[in-house]
């Protein structure tokens, strides 16, 4: 009984010790899957894009069309401008299949906070969530925490 239980505990021991880096390791490559995405749409490459987002890829920014096909429509409509600025990235959060991500982008109108969070799907972005807040104007500022 005793062989038994030692043999159990093993077994318990290595199953977590396998499942711990795993999940880990997956949430470290969500995270660079997005980070892969910013740089892939900033770069103006479609064919990124294509590999990484899903073409059912669902967009919950009204403004924004649904699809992957929007994704690369605004690619090319944008192409002619140039390269895009990678925003500053303050912070990635990945949780299961979530990836949230906080950072300025410096816009032509001025300089915006915002935090985006993306579902992975099957090693793809599926999903996208955004809200974003302009800088406000140094009179509004009311303490010295800064947005990000």
């Amino acid at each position: 009984m005793k062989q038994l239980t030692v043999a159990a505990c093993l077994g318990l021991a290595s199953l977590s010790l396998a499942c711990g880096p795993t999940a880990a390791a997956d949430l470290a490559a969500n995270k660079e899957l997005v980070r892969a995405f910013f740089e892939a749409v900033e770069s103006r490459d479609s064919a990124k894009v294509e590999k990484i987002v899903r073409e059912d890829y669902i967009q919950h920014v009204p403004t924004i069309p649904t699809g992957r096909k929007a994704i690369l429509n605004y690619i090319d409509m944008v192409k002619a401008q140039g390269k895009g600025k990678m925003p500053t990235i303050a912070r990635m959060i990945a949780e299961g299949d979530l990836v949230a991500v906080h950072f300025r982008r410096d816009n032509p109108t001025g300089p915006v906070a915002a935090i985006e969070i993306f579902r992975i799907q099957d090693g793809l972005i599926a999903e996208h969530w955004a809200v974003t807040e302009p800088f406000p104007p140094a009179s509004a500022i009311r303490n010295d925490n800064g947005m990000l």
